[in-house]
């Protein structure tokens, strides 16, 4: 089977359906982004723990200026180094969507990856690969000169004190007992219960997009305090841990300006419940025609609707495909592990976070968005497309490339609209959102068959070839003859009147006339084969 080519036609669905971007951390456009977007300083090198991922593997995506320009070809270079020193090197070549995967790391090894992209050379920082799940970290370039005093990017600021954002579980609020700067973080488990001696990390930024790393560690009673704080709108805040595998925290806040402040992060329970996972709005669903085969290539943003963490341990969260769906391949999708499962669809596998937790982040950055492409078989030129949505869907859009006659249509889907990608002309159009339970259904139309009317006709002219030889090559003998003549005659007049009839549905057919149907050419074949056994059984009598 032909490759669907997933990565190039999910570039082509980015620029036609648009791409949601991650929120910053604390509002500013330096760091190469522009405003809106996150400190990219802040971002590239660092890594993000995701117990989504196999153990033992590291994704390194590259890109210039922003994450969506990934960069493909690019060589990265791996340095690894175990408990007893003991360093090995080895490189690895980014995909077409910017990302090589690292595997076969162990445990506790360090970790640290480079690269050059244009003459600039790019750094990760130095970390250890965890004991659970993966790693993933990002290399960005174009950034230009860092601000003055800005140690937010690369090693400047050093493997241990990396930031990144955590699930948020929890939120801050003005404390007027609190001396003025002053900041107490609580940690509670699971079940409401207060966390002592547990490492905390605070990170701030200021308006020069400089990030400074805090560290506390909870008390008795499961809080950390942090005092001599920036007030006001001149700095951002946000508190993390790493708690039973979950990389929680805060929602970014400002401290107040004239007290101190309390904030409050709350491990998440765990669910293995599926019916607490929905498919979002955004998805993507996109066809093109190879050959006799519908290719279709289905970019789906999953979605936590509990307070809980989904971790479906050693199982998976199942997608369904149509019935008679073949040749599955699934992309990369931020490390995630998705596989598929014969006669049935798609696997994904890791933890997701509440939708809740996740504050502005998109479920593509946050790793929860999955790709996999699929082939649908059809014959004739109408195929019915049916999908099963046991967990439902939100609003999607459906992309095909414009191709003469071809058009899709069924419940929900809207009128479609013009767009233009990589030089290609397609039709994008809206469908609605489908509950629990039911099935995504539109019908294709208008698609390109193969021309089989010279299979037909081959097929009458042997039967004409065979009728010849058994007419022609036996004798008449007797009274017979005079009789049979008359209804010969007969079946060979009609036998002449279906060949032509035939022969003028070929010729429409390939002209594109309507009235040309297989139908109607299954039929004339018919009565053609019934015509020459009626003169086979005829000439039977004469055999010799």
């Amino acid at each position: 089977m032909r490759r669907l080519g997933i990565a190039a036609v999910a570039v082509v669905s980015l620029s036609l359906a648009g791409a949601a971007r991650a929120q910053p951390f604390a509002g500013g456009a330096a760091g190469g982004g522009p405003p809106g977007m996150p400190n990219m300083r802040a971002i590239s090198g660092r890594p993000l723990p995701d117990r989504g991922m196999p153990a033992g593997t590291v994704s390194v995506r590259v890109a210039r200026k922003m994450p969506s320009n990934a960069v493909a070809g690019a060589e990265i270079t791996v340095i690894t180094k175990n408990a007893g020193g003991d360093a090995r090197k080895r490189t690895a070549t980014t995909d077409a969507g910017g990302r090589a995967l690292i595997e076969g790391l162990a445990a506790g090894d360090e970790f640290h990856a480079e690269v050059k992209v244009d003459g600039e050379l790019l750094k990760t920082d130095t970390f250890t690969i965890p004991a659970e799940g993966g790693v993933r970290t990002m290399l960005i370039a174009g950034l230009g000169d860092a601000p003055a005093g800005d140690d937010s990017g690369g090693e400047a600021a050093g493997g241990a004190d990396a930031f990144a954002l955590g699930s948020a579980t929890g939120s801050s609020h003005p404390d007027p007992t609190l001396p003025k700067g002053t900041l107490v973080v609580q940690l509670v488990d699971e079940g409401g219960r207060p966390v002592p001696n547990h490492p905390i990390t605070l990170g701030s930024v200021d308006q020069t997009n400089k990030v400074t790393v805090h560290h506390a560690t909870t008390g008795a009673d499961g809080t950390a305090r942090f005092a001599d704080l920036a007030t006001g709108r001149t700095a951002g805040y946000a508190a993390v841990v790493d708690f039973h595998g979950q990389h929680i925290g805060t929602d970014p806040f400002a401290m107040p300006e004239d007290t101190g402040a309390r904030a409050d992060i709350h491990a998440l329970e765990h669910t293995s419940d599926p019916s607490v996972i929905t498919i979002g709005e955004g998805a993507r669903i996109i066809l093109q025609l190879r050959e006799d085969t519908q290719q279709f290539l289905e970019m789906l943003p999953l979605e936590n609707t509990s307070k809980k963490m989904f971790d479906p341990g050693p199982g998976a969260f199942e997608i369904p495909l149509p019935k008679e769906f073949t040749g599955a391949e699934a992309a990369e999708s931020g490390g995630r592990k998705v596989e598929v499962r014969a006669n049935h669809g798609m696997a994904v596998h890791g933890t997701i976070s509440p939708k809740s937790s996740l504050g502005q982040t998109d479920a593509k950055s946050a790793g929860n968005e999955v790709t996999f492409g699929f082939v649908l078989p059809y014959r004739g030129t109408t195929k019915d497309f049916e999908q099963p949505m046991p967990n439902g869907i939100g609003l999607f859009t459906l992309i095909h490339e414009q191709i003469p006659g071809l058009e899709i249509s069924g419940p929900g889907v809207g009128a479609r609209q013009e767009r233009e990608a990589n030089g290609k002309k397609y039709w994008v159009m809206p469908g609605s959102a489908i509950p629990a339970g039911g099935v995504m259904r539109f019908t294709v139309t208008g698609l390109p068959s193969q021309d089989h009317s010279g299979r037909v006709v081959a097929a009458v002219l042997t039967l004409l070839l065979i009728a010849g030889a058994i007419v022609f090559g036996r004798r008449a003998a007797g009274d017979a003859r005079k009789v049979a003549a008359d209804e010969r005659t007969r079946l060979e007049a009609r036998r002449e009147s279906l060949f032509a009839e035939l022969v003028t549905v070929e010729r429409a057919a390939k002209s594109g006339a309507a009235s040309a149907t297989p139908e109607r050419r299954r039929e004339l074949v018919a009565k053609l084969e019934g015509v020459y056994r009626q003169l086979a059984t005829l000439d039977e009598p004469r055999a010799s």
